[in-house]
């Protein structure tokens, strides 16, 4: 059954994109075989998905409307190639990694739905393992270990109105605000207010991101909502040889006894030729008052067998302090031991 709904699909889109010709699909395929290791009662085998790009099926569209008003929408699903089903929290192969429609124009645009917070975008643009959910230390922004009761930074948003600034200038912003759809207890449980600024000229970006979370959600409102407050700055300057770059960030709550925390990230990328390149990330989190903290490092390998094909090797260690039981990777450390972790990998990619 699931095979001729997904079938009835794209045979649906296919012929939309017949019709009209700005209309293009899209995707990436991306396996890897991997060890990790966090204690010698953890040590893992695995072949999965996404070690550089997550595996995904999209669809992305624009109809010129006139007069310099154009219509857009994308939707895109997340793909367990080991299992082929979905690699996200939801209904199987559905449309949970991006689905929004809106308009654009000289003013700028303005998108609804499910996307990208600014604040991803702030600290994606430098990192070059475009902070993977495998390998990459990016990932502890998603950390509240010593921190009880944060709400971290969020990739996504749902139920979210984009307004991006036009393009054509160095100078570019964006804002986001998603209700929590909450009625009832308080009407602003689960709300997200993001936004970002950032400067784009030859070699070099420059972005500040922030947002703030109130806790509880539509299903499950609160009286009094927490909030969770992220900010990030990045930076990066790029040649043909080279790439360097790094963010910083703070993420707190005003709950009572939550600490804040600091995150550090050191990028570097180096083009050994056009089709090679030697690419590495150390992260810090440090959480105030605590010796909960967390250091981390990544090595990576490039070797592009086409434009669209690429060959890959990551290695991934990360270090535990105090009590800390952060994990990278899925890579399972014990609540509260303080155990390091590692993992190892090597990957195909195909985009299509």
């Amino acid at each position: 059954m699931r095979k001729l709904v997904i079938a009835g699909l794209l045979s649906a889109i296919g012929a939309t994109a017949g019709a009209q010709t700005n209309v293009t699909t899209y995707g990436a395929v991306d396996m890897y075989l991997g060890y990790g290791k966090s204690s010698d009662t953890f040590k893992q085998w695995r072949l999965n998905e996404g070690g550089h790009v997550a595996s995904q099926l999209g669809f992305r569209g624009t109809e010129d409307l006139g007069g310099g008003l154009k219509a857009n929408f994308q939707i895109e699903m997340g793909i367990a190639t080991d299992t082929g089903l979905g690699n996200l929290p939801g209904p199987n192969l559905a449309f949970t990694r991006q689905s929004w429609v809106g308009l654009s124009g000289n003013w700028g645009s303005l998108q609804f739905g499910r996307q990208y917070t600014p604040i991803f975008r702030t600290t994606w643009r430098v990192d070059p393992f475009g902070v993977n959910s495998v390998f990459s230390p990016v990932g502890l922004w998603a950390q509240t270990d010593g921190q009880t009761g944060l709400l971290p930074w969020a990739a996504r948003a749902d139920n979210a109105i984009l307004y991006t600034s036009p393009g054509g200038s160095p100078v570019s912003g964006s804002l986001m605000f998603a209700p929590g759809e909450a009625s009832t207890l308080s009407s602003s449980s689960g709300n997200y207010l993001g936004g970002s600024l950032n400067y784009s000229s030859g070699p070099l970006f420059v972005s500040y991101g922030f947002q703030q979370r109130k806790s509880g959600t539509g299903a499950a409102p609160v009286a009094s909502p927490s909030t969770s407050t992220s900010h990030a700055l990045a930076a990066s300057y790029e040649t043909q040889t080279f790439r360097v770059g790094g963010s910083f960030g703070m993420q707190d709550s005003n709950l009572a006894g939550v600490e804040s925390a600091t995150i550090i990230n050191i990028h570097g990328q180096y083009n050994l030729t056009p089709t090679r390149a030697i690419l590495a990330t150390y992260a810090i989190r440090n959480v105030s008052k605590s010796d909960r903290d967390q250091n981390a490092l990544l090595l990576g390998y490039h070797h592009d067998l086409s434009r669209r094909t690429m060959l890959y090797a990551r290695a991934q260690f990360l270090k535990n302090k105090g009590n800390a039981s952060v994990s990278l990777g899925g890579v399972t450390v014990a609540p509260n031991s303080g155990n390091d972790s590692s993992l190892f990998g090597v990957g195909m990619l195909h985009r299509f």
